[in-house]
C-alpha cells in the first residue's frame, strides 16, 4: 500500500558555490524574489558562507532573479561559526564544539550522503536513535535535536518515532507525549536489578492482567513540532497466553512479525492522526496477560525520524541487560545511533573504570550486530555533583574513557563535558538558570542549549563533508 502524501511544493536543491540559504521553517512556499538575509519569512533564516543547499523552484529565470537580488540589492551574507543563533556564555567553550571523529569516519560519509539526497531530491528516510538516561527520558535535549534536524531544512520532517508511555508505570513521559490508561499495569525498568523481566530497546515494560485494559496516546504540539502518523508498531510479548491488542476504526491491516516469538504488531491506519486508543482483548481462555515494550509512531513521508530512548537512572550495564535490545533496534533500521550515558556509571564513588570501558564496548557490539557499519556518536556526560554537595571529579575520567573506547571502535564523540566548561561548570550553568538545583540535571533551557550545540556541531561536520566532495 502506498501511503505517501503530497506535503506541498517540493523544492529542487541547487548548490551555489560559497553561499547557502538555510531555511528554518518547513514547507514554506517561498517567493525567490523576496528572499534575502534580512527579509526572510518569520526572520528564521541564516545566510552563511558555506556550500550546502539552497532550496528554489525549478525555474531558471527565477533563479537568475534571485542572484540579482543577492548581488545587487544589498542583502548581506554573513559568515558565522555557528549555523544557528546560540546564546553566548563566557564559561562555554564554543571553540571546542565539534564532533570528534575516529581515524576511520567512513560510516559518517554514508549518513551525510543520505542526508544530502534527502535535502537535494526530497528522497529517502533517515532514522536516528538516541539512547540515554534521565537526560533523554524527558526528551528536552533529544527533542531539541529532533526539532532542529526536522525543521532546519525544507522537507526533512519525518515522523515522531519510538516512544514508551512511562506514565503507565508511574514515571515521567517525554514532554511532548500524553497518555492515559484504564486497567491495572505493572512496570519493570532496566535499572531494577532485582527483577528478572524481559526487556527490549526501551529499557522498560508495562504488563497488565486486565483483559479490558486500554491505552490512549496523543502527541502534544503546543510550542513544538506537530506530528501525525498512519503506521503504529506495537512492540509486545507474543507468548501463547498473551492477550491481543486492537484499535478502533482506523485499522486496515494488522501484521504480526515473528509470530509466537518476540516482534511487533503493525497497524496501518486509514488516515493520518496524532492520537490513538488501543484496547486489550481476550480472545481465548488461555490468555492471561499483555506486556508492552514500546511503540513506534511512523509515516511514509520522506524525512528524518528521531527516536529517543531514555530511562531515569540508567547506566550502560542497564541496557546490556535488555535481551531484546538488538532485535528491536533492528526494526528501527538506524542510520545513526547516539549514546548519552555515563552519568550514572560514575555517580557512585565505587564505580570501576575497567568494567565501564568493557560495558561500552559490549554496547557497541549490541548495536553493530544489527548494522555493522552504522555511525555511532557518544556524548560525554555533563559536569555534576554527587548528592548536591560534592563535586564529582570522575566525570572527567569517564569522559576520557568514552573518547578512548569510541576511537578504538571507529565511533565519534561529542565532548559535552568539555564544551559546557569542564570541571566546576555545572555551578555556572546553575547561576545562569540553566541547571536544576540538584546540580545533576538541567532546566529545559539548559537542555535546549545542549541540543543547539550538538546540532551546530553536526552541521559543521556536514559542511566539511560537502566541502570535500
Amino acid at each position: 500500500m502506498n501511503t505517501k502524501r503530497d506535503r506541498g511544493i517540493r523544492y529542487k536543491g541547487i548548490r551555489i558555490a560559497g553561499y547557502t540559504l538555510y531555511p528554518y521553517t518547513p514547507y514554506l512556499k517561498l517567493n525567490p524574489i523576496a528572499i534575502g538575509c534580512n527579509n526572510l519569512p518569520r526572520a528564521k533564516y541564516n545566510c552563511v558562507t558555506s556550500d550546502i543547499v539552497f532550496k528554489e523552484k525549478n525555474n531558471n529565470s527565477k533563479f537568475i532573479m534571485l542572484l540579482c537580488v543577492l548581488l545587487f540589492l544589498n542583502f548581506s551574507l554573513i559568515a558565522q561559526d555557528d549555523i544557528i543563533n546560540i546564546p553566548y556564555y563566557t564559561f562555554i567553550n564554543y571553540n571546542q564544539n565539534k564532533i570528534i571523529f575516529s581515524a576511520d569516519s567512513s560510516s559518517y560519509n554514508t549518513l551525510f550522503e543520505k542526508l544530502d539526497t534527502l535535502i537535494l531530491k526530497g528522497d529517502g528516510q533517515i532514522n536516528i536513535v538516541h539512547i540515554g538516561d534521565s537526560h533523554i527520558q524527558a526528551d528536552f535535549f533529544s527533542g531539541r535535536m529532533r526539532e532542529l534536524l526536522q525543521t532546519f531544512f525544507l522537507g526533512t520532517k519525518g515522523s515522531r518515532g519510538f516512544i514508551f508511555p512511562f506514565k503507565l508505570i508511574n514515571s515521567n513521559n517525554a514532554f511532548n507525549l500524553f497518555d492515559s490508561s484504564t486497567g491495572n499495569w505493572t512496570g519493570c525498568r532496566n535499572i531494577e536489578k532485582n527483577k528478572t523481566c524481559t526487556l527490549g530497546l526501551s529499557g522498560a515494560s508495562a504488563t497488565t492482567t486486565d483483559s479490558i485494559a486500554s491505552l490512549y496516546i496523543r502527541l502534544r504540539s503546543l510550542d513544538y513540532v506537530k506530528y501525525d502518523f498512519n503506521k503504529v508498531k506495537i512492540f509486545q510479548d507474543f507468548k501463547q497466553n498473551s492477550f491481543e491488542i486492537e484499535t478502533d476504526n482506523y485499522k486496515l491491516k494488522q501484521e504480526v512479525v515473528a509470530p509466537d516469538s518476540i516482534g511487533y504488531t503493525l497497524f496501518v491506519l486509514n488516515d493520518y492522526v496524532d492520537s490513538i486508543i488501543f484496547r486489550i482483548t481476550k480472545t481465548d481462555t488461555i490468555q492471561k496477560s499483555f506486556t508492552l515494550y514500546g511503540i513506534s509512531l511512523e509515516n511514509d513521508d520522506p524525512g528524518i525520524t528521531y527516536h529517543s530512548i531514555g530511562v531515569n537512572g540508567a547506566d550502560v550495564d542497564a541496557f546490556l541487560r535488555c535481551s531484546l535490545f538488538s532485535k528491536q533496534l533492528n526494526e528501527l533500521n538506524p542510520d545513526w545511533v547516539i549514546i548519552s550515558l555515563g552519568t550514572n556509571d560514575c555517580y557512585s564513588t565505587k564505580w570501576d573504570k575497567n568494567i565501564f570501558a568493557s560495558n561500552l564496548t559490549s554496547l557497541i557490539k549490541k548495536i553493530r550486530i544489527v548494522k555493522p557499519n552504522v555511525p555511532v556518536l557518544f556524548t560525554t556526560p555533563s559536569d555534576n555533583y554527587r548528592r548536591r554537595r560534592y563535586h564529582n571529579p570522575d566525570v572527567a575520567v569517564v569522559s576520557e574513557i568514552i573518547k578512548k573506547v569510541a576511537a578504538e571502535n571507529n565511533c565519534a564523540t561529542w565532548d559535552l563535558y568539555n564544551v559546557m566548561g569542564g570541571y566546576g561548570s555545572m555551578q555556572n550553568w546553575l547561576k545562569a538558570g540553566m541547571a536544576a538545583r540538584d546540580k545533576l540535571h538541567f532546566a529545559q533551557n539548559g537542555y535546549y542549549l545542549q541540543g543547539d550545540l550538538l546540532f551546530s556541531a553536526f552541521i559543521k561536520a556536514y559542511n566539511n563533508f560537502i566541502d570535500k566532495k
